[in-house]
């Protein structure tokens, strides 16, 4: 099972990504553009990076002998270490840093820790957070206007709704309103969408899924011609997840 430092990790990735996509003023030299959008980012870029990358498997002395740990932890904080010295780089390039902003709406431990755990790691690779808390009570048009005003913030590369919203709101009507280009995590309409389709290029992939991809391809994991078992179904995790496996494969 994927820690919590292993999602924020790739969500303040794809937060760093954000920012190269929506940096595209004339000034700016050409490293600080945007890379290319590779569909799903986990066919030849992510194959490259795992032959770079040491392998984090040790054996499980208790398990069948094919069977392997893979360190989540260890390969999470590499890339949060990555990330960090790329922001530095960019902040004393351009004066500026990527910025996440998070809405969370109740006061769900489970929802509140996730929410202090991003903050705490996005201080650590030098990128602005914001957090607008509100509370069970409110009306999805208060939702709507924090959404809104992240959307149109220039200094707001990326935004999430922190999941799961109290059951009485439209939770895929709120998650459709994220502008495209800020849907760090993936869960936009056409994000998802796009997974689904050969030949799409979302601009961005549910965190978890494409953590435990990353972990399998960092770790010399040949997916291709695998039997894989994924247990859930849900929109976050299990869905995605088996949409990369198929088109990875």
């Amino acid at each position: 099972m994927l820690g919590g430092r292993w999602s924020v990790a790739l969500r303040i990735c794809g937060t760093l990504r954000a920012f190269y996509t929506l940096r595209n003023d004339a000034s700016c030299c050409g490293i600080l553009r945007s890379p290319p959008l590779v569909s799903l980012d986990i066919l030849e870029d992510w194959r490259l990076n795992a032959s770079h990358v040491r392998t984090r498997v040790s054996s499980c002395a208790n398990q069948l002998s094919s069977a392997a740990l893979i360190d989540g932890k260890a390969v999470a904080e590499e890339i949060r270490y990555e990330i960090a010295k790329e922001v530095k780089r960019m902040n004393s390039s351009i004066g500026k840093v990527p910025g996440l902003a998070v809405i969370l709406v109740g006061h769900r431990r489970d929802s509140q820790t996730y929410v202090h755990n991003k903050v705490i790691a996005c201080e650590e690779a030098g990128i602005r957070s914001e957090v607008v808390e509100l509370p069970d009570c409110c009306s999805e048009d208060e939702i709507v206007c924090a959404l809104t005003n992240f959307n149109e913030n220039p200094d707001i590369h990326g935004v999430l709704v922190q999941l799961p919203l109290p059951k009485y709101f439209d939770e895929a009507k709120i998650l459709s309103m994220v502008w495209l280009e800020k849907d760090v995590d993936g869960f936009h309409p056409l994000n998802m969408g796009n997974i689904a389709m050969r030949g799409r290029e979302p601009l961005y992939i549910p965190c978890t899924p494409k953590g435990c991809i990353e972990l399998l391809l960092r770790s010399g994991v040949e997916i291709k011609g695998k039997r894989a078992v994924v247990i859930g179904r849900s929109n976050i995790v299990g869905l995605p997840m088996s949409l990369l496996l198929q088109v990875s494969s």
